[in-house]
């Protein structure tokens, strides 16, 4: 590699080489990080101009005063490596934190300028050194392209389902509260808290169902599961991640649900707290978003742009759609998770925030469905969580390994409740126990067709196991009849 390097930089093209090399590594280092999250081409274009144009500019301005100043030129050596040095952590620096560490960048400066006065004539082998170290995420990188383009089953409508045709319209609200957990786990000793919110959504003609649990851990591979109405055992992937490979495309872009309610001449809309599930910037599949792709920068955390969802809903809620009946999904990011940041008495202190965002966002939903149910009386209302609040989890190691089993409730256990309004005929939601069945459910109800039950997907709940530094295992923790199980997949 070193002799292909040197004839590289001894031939015409070396301006053209060395500003790659510098910029392929953060650039492959950042893709293979972020992948799920940054599959677009507007980020393609975004990040081949930042990471390769940055250094491209830089030894164009070098080149310029190699050629102005004869001072300048007696150090050239010595300048190339420390710019190598220095273009390669700056960039490093904001593709790991989205920052510039300036403190540390300042030291790096220093003890490369200190190196050069010995090294300088090495600089050729930094660059090897470099190169050697894009192995890793080339490999991860295919990786990802892999999972990104291959058939996967779970990705396609079911069959059955896909052609339902509604015999009532009523306008469908689902709302998300974050992590909130069904009433039997906040009961439990790892909550021990008291909340009238399901008291008061029975009193308000909700039906609370009862040991409801998400398929999945985290946001993303449930939401994802739930809109294609099928399992994904964490979509098949090479390596298998929380980050289901496509999972925002499922999620944000069209699916089996959103395309049944738009063949059923609804309109769909999509108003949530923040730009984490439309980060990516994919393909669009609902007719309205109350936050724009423009509005989503390309080096995002999925937590930059913030919204007010309650007065989004009200301005969503009054759009005109030519009197269309409408699907709203509606995300609040309380009470979320635990986050396992608390420095002592972890546990502890932790479950004690949680509750504190139980509270906050219980009087939140009481606000949002009174409004819903003033402004549209005849809609159906569903909350329905994500997943669990992970209380009593200290770590996420434990989270993937546990087989604890109130561990387990507490990472999978969800509200669930729905404000049916006359439309339930009785025995149609018998086997309505987790999020992957909810709108196979809903669709029956709505087509007053029982038939679509009968390909209901399997009640269970699946984390990974993440023992092996090369593979993540898919494993069983809660059965088809709610038991808790550990079964390799």
């Amino acid at each position: 590699m070193k002799s292909i390097v040197t004839a590289l930089f001894n031939s015409k093209y070396s301006y053209w080489v060395l500003p790659f090399f510098i910029g392929l590594y953060p650039f492959l280092f950042y893709y293979s990080n972020n992948f799920a999250s940054i599959n677009s081409a507007s980020h393609l274009l975004y990040f081949l101009g930042y990471f390769f144009g940055i250094p491209y500019l830089v030894f164009g301005v070098l080149q310029l005063l190699f050629t102005i100043s004869n001072t300048l030129r007696q150090y050239k050596t010595h300048v190339i490596f420390v710019t190598i040095i220095m273009c390669v952590c700056t960039l490093m620096s904001y593709a790991s934190y989205l920052t510039y560490k300036k403190k540390a960048l300042v030291v790096i400066l220093v003890v490369s300028i200190l190196l050069s006065l010995k090294l300088h004539q090495q600089y050729k082998k930094l660059i090897v050194l470099v190169l050697l170290m894009t192995i890793l995420p080339i490999l991860k990188n295919g990786v990802h392209l892999y999972d990104q383009f291959k058939n996967a089953e779970w990705l396609t409508a079911p069959e059955d389902i896909g052609t339902v045709t509604f015999k009532k319209s009523p306008n469908v609200y689902l709302i998300q509260p974050d992590g909130y957990v069904g009433p039997q786990m906040m009961k439990s000793d790892l909550y021990n808290h008291t909340t009238d919110l399901y008291d008061w959504l029975e009193t308000n003609s909700f039906k609370v169902y009862d040991n409801f649990r998400s398929n999945y851990p985290a946001s993303l591979a449930s939401n994802s599961s739930m809109f294609a109405m099928k399992h994904h055992y964490f979509g098949g992937s090479l390596i298998n991640t929380i980050e289901v490979p496509r999972a925002r495309d499922m999620i944000v872009g069209e699916s089996p649900v959103t395309n049944v309610f738009k063949r059923n001449g609804y309109s769909n809309y999509f108003v949530v707290q923040d730009e984490y599930f439309q980060q990516n910037k994919g393909e669009e599949g609902y007719d309205y978003y109350n936050i724009e792709q423009s509005e989503i920068p390309s080096f995002c955390n999925g937590n930059m742009v913030k919204k007010v969802v309650f007065e989004d809903l009200k301005k969503a809620m009054k759009v005109d759609d030519l009197n269309k009946p409408k699907f709203f999904f509606v995300e609040k990011l309380l009470p979320h998770h635990v986050h396992f940041y608390a420095p002592s008495d972890r546990v502890a202190a932790e479950r004690k925030e949680y509750l504190e965002k139980i509270d906050e966002v219980s009087e939140w939903l009481k606000v949002t469905v009174s409004y819903i149910q003033k402004e549209d009386p005849t809609a159906i209302i569903i909350i329905l969580a994500d997943h669990g609040g992970w209380v009593g989890i200290e770590n996420y190691n434990e989270m993937f390994s546990t087989q604890d089993e109130a561990k387990i409730a507490s990472i999978y256990s969800a509200i669930a409740a729905i404000k049916w309004n006359g439309h339930l005929n009785e025995g149609y939601d018998t086997e309505l126990k987790s999020n992957v069945n909810l709108f196979r459910v809903l669709f029956s109800v709505l087509s007053e067709n029982k038939s679509y039950l009968e390909n209901l997907e399997d009640n269970s709940s699946y984390n990974l196991s993440i023992g092996n530094p090369l593979y993540n295992q898919v494993v069983k923790v809660i059965d088809d009849s709610g038991a808790k199980v550990y079964e390799k997949q």
